[in-house]
């Protein structure tokens, strides 16, 4: 049902958009699919130049609103979301990715149902641009507390794939403008620190690869460093109570570095070749030779893909059993 301004509003869902003219609609609808629940959508400019803000305008849903940000950065954007947020619960949707159906009810439902937990996520599936799947990430088969592997420094999902409750998230501050990315890793580490937080197997988010996103166009040495520092600030804080950010002394991010970032198809070739290992440990080796090819085949020129291709098509297959779980944490965006 859509709220009108009588009615209370139970989810906000918070949208930064920079430059997303060429997906930000498909977003949009994958999020105003739900009916069931009363939300509101704040798309949260951040200096685009293109026509997002156009394709953002077409719509005439009631429950979306769009704010300004001036270009302050993806955690000023989301932090401007969350100071303007009416609802009970949080969600966080990239401009170029996807919601799937029934998603928001079904973790609103179960957060309603478990007081105790002040957040919960899931698993995600990485899209390519035209939004073909790729691969999914689901790291367990079970729902399980993860409270404590957050607390570890271990963040398995992607932030978008979290329902969180208002109020906690308010309790941590937001988001911490530092962060140019990996903002997201630094707020899911710190909230395993204030509540306890449920991980539901499925797929809760669609993360699409493409040539234009943070992952692609922010040098490695700096989204590596943030992570990194993000992992270092929390064993701060457990250690001696304060990070050196909150004590007004963190460290100065890498600049002008000469290292590239991965590429879109890198990175789809990456994720692909990951999930051939995957069938092909689950005994399905040929189901893995045509994922390999396809891996192959989205970058032609890397002769690493095609002996990998080889060797799935010469190495037997193990007896059928469960897919391994990631061994490297795919890398995250906003």
């Amino acid at each position: 049902m859509v709220h009108t301004k009588s009615q209370s509003v139970l989810v906000s869902v918070v949208v930064p958009v920079y430059n997303a003219e060429r997906f930000i609609s498909t977003a949009l609808g994958s999020i105003l699919q739900e009916r069931s629940v009363s939300l509101e959508i704040i798309v949260v400019n951040d200096g685009s130049t293109d026509r997002s803000l156009d394709q953002v305008r077409q719509f005439s849903d009631p429950r979306l609103r769009l704010v300004e940000n001036q270009g302050q950065g993806i955690a000023a954007a989301l932090n401007t979301g969350l100071e303007l947020a009416q609802g009970q619960f949080v969600v966080r949707c990239d401009a170029d990715d996807l919601y799937p159906a029934d998603r928001i009810r079904q973790q609103v439902w179960w957060l309603s149902q478990h007081p105790e937990f002040g957040a919960i996520c899931g698993g995600y599936a990485a899209i390519d641009p035209k939004g073909m799947p790729i691969v999914e990430f689901n790291s367990s088969p079970v729902g399980e507390d993860i409270t404590q592997e957050l607390c570890a420094g271990f963040a398995r999902t992607h932030l978008c794939t979290y329902a969180i409750r208002t109020e906690v998230l308010r309790s941590l501050n937001g988001f911490r403008p530092y962060f140019t990315t990996g903002e997201d890793i630094d707020l899911q580490l710190r909230l395993g620190e204030v509540c306890r937080v449920w991980y539901q197997p499925g797929v809760y988010y669609h993360y699409r690869l493409h040539k234009s996103s943070i992952t692609h166009t922010k040098g490695s040495a700096e989204r590596e460093f943030f992570d990194a520092i993000a992992r270092e600030f929390q064993f701060q804080r457990q250690t001696r109570g304060q990070d050196d950010l909150q004590q007004g002394h963190p460290p100065i991010p890498p600049k002008n570095t000469t290292c590239r970032p991965l590429t879109a198809a890198e990175h789809i070739q990456n994720f692909l070749l990951w999930r051939a290992w995957c069938e092909h440990q689950a005994g399905q080796k040929w189901l893995a030779i045509t994922t390999g090819l396809r891996s192959a085949l989205i970058f032609p020129s890397n002769l690493g893909t095609w002996k990998s291709v080889v060797a799935l098509a010469l190495k037997p297959a193990q007896p059928p059993m469960q897919a391994p779980q990631l061994a490297i944490k795919p890398t995250f965006r906003q």
